[in-house]
């Protein structure tokens, strides 16, 4: 048995509009093209599929016992061909995205400004927010992206794909007591605040984690979980802090404790078990193979 759905069609359609000349208008088919098309199907089941009387056409016992049939595999046919197009990324809609006011301001702008190049007619919308807040966001269901640092401990509701690997680097003011060594330990931070983001930060706890292992009490300060303030902040010579490299300006001196420099992952987050609208999975393959690169925030 051998026939095509626009065979198919054909019949259907003719044997609903109970004429050749009718069937042939709603499918915008010449007469003799309708024709052909159910002759050809006609020839591939080996069965007469209609009667012609006069102007009119009239299904055969066959043609009747076939068009359920028919029927059938067209619908098929359809809802096999909208499954396919659903799984094709849609490069219109919305695409809401959270990152971290660092990752943002030195590592996305260059990702973002080819990603809406390539795809205008996806409207996107980009928060900042603290890692522990795009987590929150994810897990309720109301963020379908988000990047943040490293997940929280014992993650099961989210997805990650790691983007970037970062060197945290420890900082002070230009004219901080500890810029003025030329040998240092982390005893000899210890001597002064730290100011840190909260305990519930990847970059707060590597850092505890390292004075930890030497046996090193710290004296922390948490002014903010936002790097830049923290920035700010040790740029007015209040204390030391670990940042990562990128932020590292002329306004602050790092310090020779490259030995003692942690890392920490870059992630892409997303929730295991809502599936992602098409721009959102479009977004997702571009950052795979578009790694994040490093610029300036200016």
């Amino acid at each position: 048995m051998d026939f095509h759905l626009a065979a198919l069609k054909a019949f259907v359609t003719a044997a609903r509009e109970a004429s050749f000349s009718r069937a042939a208008d709603c499918l915008h088919l010449t007469q003799p093209g309708l024709s052909k098309r159910i002759r050809s199907l006609e020839d591939g089941l080996r069965v007469e599929l209609f009667d012609r009387i006069g102007r009119r056409t009239v299904l055969t016992e066959a043609g009747r016992a076939f068009l359920p049939h028919a029927l059938r595999i067209l619908a098929e046919a359809e809802q096999a061909s909208q499954l396919l197009r659903s799984l094709q990324p849609a490069q219109v809609g919305k695409l809401h995205l959270a990152t971290t006011q660092h990752i943002g301001l030195y590592y996305l702008k260059p990702v973002l400004a080819d990603f809406v190049r390539q795809y205008p007619g996806i409207d996107l919308t980009v928060d900042f927010k603290t890692s522990a807040e795009t987590h929150k966001l994810l897990c309720q269901g109301e963020l379908e992206l988000g990047f943040m640092s490293e997940p929280p401990l014992h993650e099961q509701a989210l997805d990650y794909v790691a983007v970037l690997e970062e060197r945290l680097c420890f900082a002070v003011a230009g004219q901080h007591p500890l810029a003025l060594l030329k040998a240092l330990t982390l005893q000899d931070l210890a001597r002064y605040p730290a100011l840190l983001p909260g305990s519930n930060t990847r970059c707060r706890r590597l850092i505890e984690n390292l004075f930890q292992q030497q046996a090193t009490p710290l004296d922390v300060r948490e002014p903010s979980n936002y790097l830049e303030a923290l920035r700010m902040l040790v740029e007015a010579g209040l204390g030391w802090t670990a940042l990562p490299e990128v932020m590292i300006s002329s306004t602050l001196c790092r310090l020779p404790l490259a030995e003692y420099e942690p890392s920490r992952t870059i992630m892409l987050a997303y929730h295991r078990k809502i599936s992602l609208s098409g721009p959102a999975r479009l977004f997702l393959e571009w950052v795979k193979t578009h790694p994040l690169g490093v610029h300036s925030a200016a």
